[in-house]
């Protein structure tokens, strides 16, 4: 679990941090509306991690429980990182903070701090929901496959 967690958590620092400085470089990075893209990098390397864990568990995923663990645990070794970078990257960057506090309503309570805040709750409830429905789909579609190779035999 935490192998698969720890690889896969990288994978999505590293995925956010690369997005963003492309981004950054391309002078796209003002566009607030790109965090959408940050949500599908998320999505995306959760349901690779929670299917090389399913896969891993041989007796099936009806224990959902600890594969919200598995997305969550994945999730908090990704994005944490990814918001402290962004925190100092906001911290040196002034012109950059201000660009996204026009854009937002929460204009000058925005500050780097309040900023890692935000991306880390965002997460949480992104990973949580997120694992939760993508654990049913992983499931559902394991018993269809014990369905059809028992209906076969």
């Amino acid at each position: 679990m935490k192998q698969i967690a720890f690889r896969y958590g990288l994978w999505m620092f590293f995925s956010l941090t690369g997005f963003f400085l492309l981004m950054h470089i391309l002078h796209l990075s003002e566009n607030f509306y790109l965090r959408i893209f940050n949500g599908a990098i998320h999505l995306g390397v959760l349901w690779i991690a929670l299917r090389a864990w399913t896969r891993g568990h041989h007796e099936g995923t009806s224990d959902i429980t600890a594969g919200v663990g598995v997305g969550m645990f994945t999730s908090f070794i990704g994005v944490v990182p990814f918001a402290f970078f962004m925190a100092i990257f906001l911290n040196f960057n002034p012109e950059f903070l201000a660009s996204i506090q026009r854009q937002t309503s929460m204009g000058v309570y925005l500050n780097p701090i309040t900023s890692c805040f935000f991306i880390v709750v965002e997460a949480i409830v992104m990973s949580l929901i997120g694992s939760y429905i993508m654990l049913r789909i992983l499931n559902s579609k394991r018993e269809r496959a014990s369905e059809n190779s028992e209906g076969a035999a």
